[in-house]
């Protein structure tokens, strides 16, 4: 004799990245907005990182109108939480994880991205940890779209010489020589 189930329960789960609401995002992308990202994001592949629910499926999940799943979706489009993609009949979409990185005294210093993949989000985070503790990036996972460098030269009292030579990257070394070049004027 076989043995009935009597109850199931669904028990996989999905992260969000706390920077999405401590860099206020959440805010600025509003209620209607986060609510289709969570149910976008719960009908993603775990090892293709695509989703393709039909607006009928987020409006039957979300309790929000077709005009406003829309918007929502456009939303995402424009924060660059989500890039959306037309296959025949029916729209993939990729949502794009944001985490903002800041420099030692609270600044902000850089912007990592990269495409929601659950299968990576372990690999992401130690990519992601790699890059703050030590600055160096193999961007197998993350991209650092932007960083912002505060360096200071010198004050009243003492000059820094910026050693060039130490520098590898040869674009940020060009830029550091236009740096030098406007202190010596």
């Amino acid at each position: 004799m076989k043995q009935l189930e009597l109850f199931q329960a669904e028990t996989t789960w999905f992260h969000v990245f706390r920077a999405m609401v401590d860099n206020g995002d959440i805010a600025k992308i509003g209620p209607y907005a986060t609510t289709v990202y969570l149910v976008i994001k719960s009908y993603t592949n775990y090892n293709s990182g695509l989703a393709f629910p039909s607006i009928d499926t987020i409006i039957e999940k979300t309790g929000i109108s077709e005009r406003q799943v829309k918007r929502a979706i456009q939303t995402l489009v424009d924060s660059e939480y989500l890039r959306k993609e037309r296959k025949g009949r029916r729209n993939l979409y990729t949502l794009r994880e944001k985490v903002d990185i800041a420099d030692q005294d609270g600044r902000p210093a850089a912007t990592a991205t990269w495409d929601y993949l659950p299968s990576t989000v372990k690999e992401a985070r130690a990519e992601l940890k790699k890059f703050v503790m030590t600055g160096a990036q193999d961007g197998k996972i993350i991209n650092i779209e932007t960083l912002n460098l505060n360096i200071q030269i010198g004050d009243h009292n003492n000059q820094t010489i910026l050693n060039l030579d130490k520098v590898q990257d040869k674009d940020l070394r060009a830029a550091f020589e236009r740096i030098e070049a406007l202190r010596g004027k």
